[in-house]
């Protein structure tokens, strides 16, 4: 990758929050380096997963280079499984990772017949291995990472009385898809792709590890579009969204308070902020977000691509001044 500054998209609202955009530099075999769909950054380390993978990677990073280079790899499932790793965060102590809790339709081929190819178009299929959300301590000094604790969350999906009625359909066709993961005030909140709602809800689930059964959801407005990954501010939360579907975006970047979006004549709403659109070329699709720093009135944060190159991710700073007042 090159060290020149990428380029941005944004909308007029958002023209002004994001700048200084530049490639991340990976040194070294990176595990499912063209399908990154998650990332966290815990102090010198940084831990990478693939959504068509099953490992995490962690790399430590190289001052000198100016790069991060790869320590060690994390199995979450078997060689012949797809963990379908979305996103991954870090807090007190834990690495959490969640994978998207999907059912997926069966692409068609132009080199089969046209029974074949329907016959393809019918068959809609889980796999156990994606239905994850795990916790393993990490060892932010030396970068070394624990046994995976995990739980499904199939069940709740399955009996809650909105997300319920979403189970079981393809989940780029507006089924259950979980996308982003942040970690806030001893909580975990999941980000849905999907199912975005009519006046264009998005789900967020709100629980505690240990505790599942004891979910709340909230709401959130993003325009239309679906969560592809959060990190947590000090006063808020930031969303990278996308669409639901497979267009290749746009992909926004977006300031919400974490409050329930959920309008009543006793609650007060505040809409979620759009910060502006961030894209590369070749038509990579955003798919993680890694806070770098925090200061009072910016954040610098890392994104990485599903992509045809090999390990894409950018660096950007986000202006956040007046965000939280």
């Amino acid at each position: 990758m090159t060290d020149e500054t990428l380029p941005v998209e944004a909308g007029e609202q958002g023209q002004e929050r994001i700048r200084d955009v530049r490639p991340v530099e990976f040194r070294g075999e990176i595990d499912a380096g063209q399908d990154l769909s998650g990332a966290t950054v815990v102090g010198d380390y940084l831990v990478l997963g693939g959504d068509e993978g099953h490992k995490l990677q962690v790399l430590e990073r190289d001052t000198v280079a100016n790069a991060w280079r790869p320590q060690r790899r994390v199995s979450l499932a078997q060689e012949d499984q797809e963990a379908d790793i979305e996103a991954i965060d870090y807090g007190q102590g834990y690495l959490y990772v969640i994978g998207s809790h999907s059912f997926r339709r069966r692409r068609m081929k132009p080199d089969l017949s046209v029974r074949k190819n329907r016959e393809r178009m019918l068959d809609v299929q889980q796999e156990p291995a994606r239905n994850r959300l795990y916790r393993l301590a990490f060892d932010g000094q030396t970068g070394r990472v624990g046994k995976a604790e995990r739980i499904d969350l199939s069940k709740r999906l399955r009996k809650d009385p909105l997300l319920g009625m979403f189970y079981g359909l393809p989940s780029k066709e507006n089924g259950i898809d979980i996308e982003g993961l942040a970690f806030r005030d001893d909580r975990l909140y999941l980000g849905f792709r999907g199912p975005v709602l009519r006046d264009n809800y998005v789900p967020v689930m709100v629980l505690e590890f240990s505790r599942p059964k004891q979910y709340r959801l909230r709401f959130v407005r993003l325009d239309g579009q679906g969560i592809r990954d959060m990190v947590a501010l000090r006063d808020g939360i930031l969303i990278l969204a996308g669409p639901v579907n497979d267009a290749p975006g746009p992909f926004c970047l977006w300031w919400w308070d974490g409050s329930d979006q959920i309008p009543g004549s006793d609650h007060a709403v505040r809409p979620a902020l759009p910060l502006g659109a961030v894209t590369t070329s070749g038509g990579a699709k955003a798919e993680g977000l890694a806070l770098l720093a925090e200061q009072d009135d910016c954040a610098e944060v890392m994104v990485v691509y599903d992509t045809d190159t090999a390990g894409q991710a950018v660096s950007m700073r986000v202006d956040l001044s007046g965000l939280a007042t």
